[in-house]
Order: structure tokens, then C-alpha cells, then sequence
């Protein structure tokens, strides 16, 4: 049964009430990942294979090192927008003596279909299948509202469409694959809407509305294959919580407000691939239980 509360802590309230947007570089937080600005990963099983968007740092390599560490049976591809930095997060979770699975790394830029395409052509020829897609790329940025809204949307909801439409055909042939969206409490319009609510307030519009926007594309596309693959697919919101990443301000500075640390929040996107969460399919699962829309 879905679990409903109000999900913000005073972490993410004082994020929201004392942060002033700033421009921000990094990713949120994919088993395919995003590890860094506009990249992917995916994890990949002998039988099971998993992508994970932008997960050559922060937050999305944390989520790649769970999985990866998980389980033998996890292959996890890292797509990142610049490759080098994607190889050198597989160096570093391979040299890791946890490492239970493996890795590997694939160039993807969200916001370049091309780059995209390609990189699911590599994973076909490589490996057939996808198992498990985590759309975890993400900008966070501030300036004038029109441009900075046409930034943010473009990575935060169209690069999400075009990566999860040319990798669905590399999913409809895994056994029972699963597609995560990254989100978060920010994007409720529950809250939003609510005087009451900690997320009572117009700062963040763009980033906000974005992330309102890719809620409504996690239920389109639970709506649109449980049509089509009746009992085949498991689509989830993930919500990670506020992490110390360079979101939008320091580590240190985000610590002082109550942030988790990222591998906290790797946690909790990891347990929605791993199927922690599902019974909430088709919601966005947060520590506090499940969102309002």
C-alpha cells in the first residue's frame, strides 16, 4: 500500500528558504546512472543489465558503486558525458576491493540525441539487453529565468525522454526490467500548493517545474507499459533526499543545513533498482514513504 507523508525534513527546508540558486555543473543523482552534467549509467547482469545516466561522480557514482557492490550478478555501465571522467569512475570502483560486479563506461550526452543513439548501439552490440535504466542526469543553475528554464529542461526533462526512448527497445528484451526517474520533494505540487508546507515558496521555479514535469513522465511511462507489457515493467520515481554534492552550493555548506552525505542517497536510489520499493511502483519513493504528487 502506498505510504503518504509529508516528505521534507529541515534539511530541505532551509535548502530551499536560504539557498540562492547558483550555477551548478555536477548531477543529481540512474541502472543505467548519471554520474556528472548530462551523462548515464547502466547496470548490466550475465542475464541482467542495468544504465546508469550521469554516475561518473557525486550522487550517481554512489548509486553505480552500491549496485556494483551489491551483487556478482551487476554489470554496470556508467554513461557519462565526458568519457574520461566515466573511465576514471570505473578505475576507481575496479580497484576497490568491495567490487562484487562490473563495471564499464559509455559516452552519452542527455541533451545530444546522436550521443545518445550511439550509446545505446554500443549497449546493444555489447550486450543485447537492458536490464535496468536509472535516468539520474540533472543541471541546477540560476540567471535569467527564460534561458536558465530552457537549460534546465533540456537536460532534467527532454535528455530523460530521449534517453529512456532509444533504450526501451534494449529493455522490452530483459526479463523484467525496471526504469527509475530521478526526483524529488521539490517537485510535488501538493507541497508546493500548501501554505503549511516547507516547499510554500517561489524560489527554484524552473528546477521546480522541471521536476514536477519528470514525475509526470514517470507516470506516463508506468501508464504506457503496463499497456503495452502487462506485468513486465516496474517504473519508479526515486527521491534521494538533499545530498552534500555541488548542487547548488558546497558540500561543507549543504552539510550545515543537514545534508546526507551522497553515499546515503546512493542508498536509496540503489534499493529502488535492487526492488526495495516495489510496492510503490508507479510513485515517487523517498525515505519518508511516498510522495504527493
Amino acid at each position: 500500500m502506498a505510504r503518504h507523508c509529508a516528505p521534507h525534513t529541515r534539511a530541505e527546508e532551509q535548502f530551499l528558504h536560504d539557498n540562492e540558486f547558483r550555477q551548478d555543473n555536477h548531477s543529481h543523482h540512474r541502472c543505467a546512472i548519471q554520474a556528472s552534467l548530462r551523462a548515464t549509467c547502466w547496470c548490466w547482469h550475465p542475464t541482467h543489465s542495468d544504465q546508469l545516466p550521469g554516475a561518473n561522480s557525486g550522487l550517481g557514482f554512489e548509486v553505480a558503486k552500491n549496485l556494483s557492490f551489491y551483487s556478482a550478478s551487476y554489470h554496470v555501465i556508467i554513461a557519462s558525458r565526458d568519457i574520461a571522467k566515466g573511465e576514471v569512475a570505473v578505475e576507481a570502483l575496479a580497484k576497490d576491493p568491495g567490487l562484487k560486479g562490473t563495471v564499464s563506461a559509455v559516452q552519452l550526452d542527455v541533451t545530444d540525441d546522436a550521443s545518445v543513439d550511439a550509446a545505446a548501439e554500443s549497449v546493444k552490440q555489447l550486450h543485447g539487453r537492458l536490464d535496468v535504466l536509472i535516468n539520474n542526469a540533472g543541471i541546477f543553475m540560476r540567471g535569467e529565468p527564460r534561458q536558465v528554464a530552457r537549460n534546465i529542461f533540456a537536460t532534467n526533462v527532454v535528455g530523460y525522454i530521449s534517453v529512456t526512448e532509444a533504450f526501451l527497445p534494449l529493455m522490452c528484451e530483459a526479463p523484467a526490467p525496471r526504469l527509475i526517474f530521478l526526483s524529488s520533494s521539490l517537485g510535488s505540487l501538493s507541497n508546493a500548493s500548501d501554505p503549511s508546507s516547507a516547499y510554500y515558496s517561489p524560489l527554484g521555479a524552473e528546477y521546480r517545474a522541471a521536476t514536477a514535469a519528470r514525475n509526470m513522465l514517470m507516470n506516463q511511462y508506468w501508464v504506457r507499459l503496463q499497456q503495452s507489457y502487462p506485468g513486465k515493467f516496474k517504473v519508479h520515481g526515486a527521491d534521494p533526499g538533499l545530498n552534500a554534492t555541488n548542487l547548488a552550493d558546497t558540500p561543507d555548506q549543504l552539510r550545515n543545513r543537514g545534508a546526507v552525505e551522497p553515499y546515503v542517497g546512493g542508498e536509496r536510489v540503489a534499493s529502488v533498482a535492487r526492488g526495495d520499493r516495489d510496492s510503490d511502483v508507479g510513485r515517487v519513493c523517498g525515505v519518508y514513504g511516498v510522495s504527493p504528487w
